[in-house]
Parts: structure tokens; C-alpha cells; sequence
């Protein structure tokens, strides 16, 4: 008889992973085949990735990583999750309100990767946390990050150009507790002052 392991699991249960394995009890371990358990298991939606290993004589390690959500989309009257990569998971156990509201004016023209993008280019280059990313069209972007700071550009081109310049204005901002509405990027050489916050929106 063998015994299942599962380990790296937050929210799936061990008995919902071990069933979707489709080992079954009493089954020789010599006659499991560790890629196909693996591709059962990668039908979890929740399941970004897994790795099967059977060590002899009689049990079978299944470690998983499952999707985390990174932000809750919004587009009109309707809401839902979604990882680093734009696969939808469900409600977070943890905290949903640690999550960056994603704001798109439709499901169409590739609107979730291409907000996804801007928001993985801010956190590779920034330590300020984001709030809310809204896509207003494909070529304008708002975000608000956690001190409220309102941060507009046109693509995550645009951002990454503005690196730079952008992040000892923020840090300065933050060291010598500025009172600033945003920073507008759009200008092709350089950073825009916003000082009201109706030239937010």
C-alpha cells in the first residue's frame, strides 16, 4: 500500500490533490508514472506547478506551488481574481484587501496582460506598493500607490524610461514628506507635476 505527501499546499486540501492524482490505494508505486500524476494535478486551476517524486518502497511526494492571487479585476459590476500571470483564482484566504485593484474597461484587446505588465514592471523597479492600476485606453494608465501618490503613463515602455528620474523623486518625496498629488510620465523628456487631483482623472 502506498502513501501520498503533499506538501507546498495553502488552500487546496491533501484529499482534494491526492483524488485528483488518480493514485489509488493499494496501487504498486513501481507501476506509477510520476509525469502523468503530474499532468492531473496541473488541471487544478489553482495549481501554478507541481513536481511528483515516488520514494521507495512505498510513498509518493507531491509538492505543489499554488497560484497566489496578485490582483482583483474589475471591469464594470464585475470582479475576480487573478496570479502574476492572469489565470483567475479563487478568493484569496488570506487578505483581500492586500491586493492591487486592476481596473479595465473591458475583457477585450489583451486589456489584463498588458495592465499585468505595467504592474510587474512597478514592482520590479519600485518599493512602493501599488493600490489600484486603472487602464482608462491602451494608452493611458493610472496608478495610485499605497502613500496615494497618483503615478499616469502610456505604456510600460513609458515607465520603464522613466525609472530613473522617477525614483529619486519619489524617495524624496517620501523623506521629506511632500505634500504631492502624482507625477504625470507622458511627456516625452519629462515628469509632470500633478498638483490637483481632478488632473488625475
Amino acid at each position: 500500500m502506498n502513501q501520498i505527501e503533499v506538501i507546498g499546499n495553502r488552500t487546496l486540501s491533501v484529499k482534494y490533490i491526492a483524488n485528483a492524482s488518480g493514485i489509488q490505494v493499494g496501487q504498486s508505486i513501481f507501476g506509477l508514472r510520476s509525469w502523468e500524476i503530474e499532468n492531473r494535478i496541473k488541471k487544478i486551476n489553482d495549481v501554478k506547478s507541481v513536481k511528483v517524486q515516488k520514494v521507495f518502497p512505498h510513498l509518493i511526494r507531491i509538492e505543489i506551488v499554488e497560484r497566489a492571487p496578485l490582483a482583483k479585476v474589475v471591469v464594470g459590476d464585475t470582479w475576480f481574481y487573478v496570479d502574476d500571470q492572469g489565470v483567475r483564482v479563487n478568493t484569496p484566504s488570506d487578505n483581500p484587501d492586500q491586493l492591487i485593484s486592476l481596473f479595465v474597461p473591458s475583457l477585450e484587446y489583451d486589456s489584463i496582460p498588458i495592465t499585468l505588465e505595467v504592474i510587474r514592471t512597478w514592482m520590479s523597479d519600485f518599493d512602493t506598493p501599488l493600490k489600484l492600476v486603472k487602464m482608462v485606453h491602451n494608452n493611458l494608465f493610472i496608478l495610485q500607490l499605497q502613500n496615494d501618490i497618483f503615478i499616469k503613463c502610456e505604456s510600460v515602455q513609458n515607465l520603464k524610461e522613466k525609472v530613473p528620474v522617477l525614483k529619486p523623486l519619489l524617495r524624496e518625496v517620501q523623506v521629506k514628506a511632500l505634500k504631492v498629488v502624482g507625477f504625470d510620465l507622458r511627456m516625452k523628456k519629462d515628469i509632470v507635476l500633478i498638483q490637483d487631483e481632478e488632473e488625475v482623472f
